[in-house]
């Protein structure tokens, strides 16, 4: 849990990096690239790679954000229901060491212990009979 919260802070801080860059570059944003002043052809093109590369690893990264969001919520499900599973064992053990504890230790249970020593060969049991 401690590696993942740092992972997050760092990630935090990157993003507050990448909005401050935003913000210093909201007044080129209405601009039309090709009426801008250059210093050189080569200025220009180094510009337009790099804001190619830009919005290429930020289409990449709001990719890998919507995977890992989706794993995220995934295993968030998978946990709770392994949660409430575990809640309802725990209920019904707990339920059931009442029930005995109700009984008492030594108290045997309300129907006959049935076994192959029980029964001789001519024994029958009688299935039609009502309980």
């Amino acid at each position: 849990m401690g590696a993942l919260l740092r992972l997050i802070a760092a990630k935090n801080q990157l993003i507050v990096a990448l909005q401050a860059i935003e913000r210093e570059l909201t007044p080129y944003h209405a601009q039309i690239a090709e009426n801008r002043q250059w210093s050189s052809p080569e200025a220009r093109a180094k510009s337009s790679a790099l804001a190619a590369e830009c919005s290429r690893v930020l289409e990449e990264v709001m990719h890998l954000e919507r995977d890992n969001e989706e794993n995220m919520t995934l295993r968030r499900d998978q946990v709770a229901g392994q949660l409430q599973a575990a809640q309802a064992t725990s209920a019904a053990r707990g339920a059931y060491q009442a029930q005995q504890q109700l009984r008492g230790p030594h108290t045997r249970p309300p129907y006959p212990s049935l076994s192959p020593n029980t029964l001789n060969s001519n024994s029958r049991l009688d299935i039609h009979s009502e309980a």
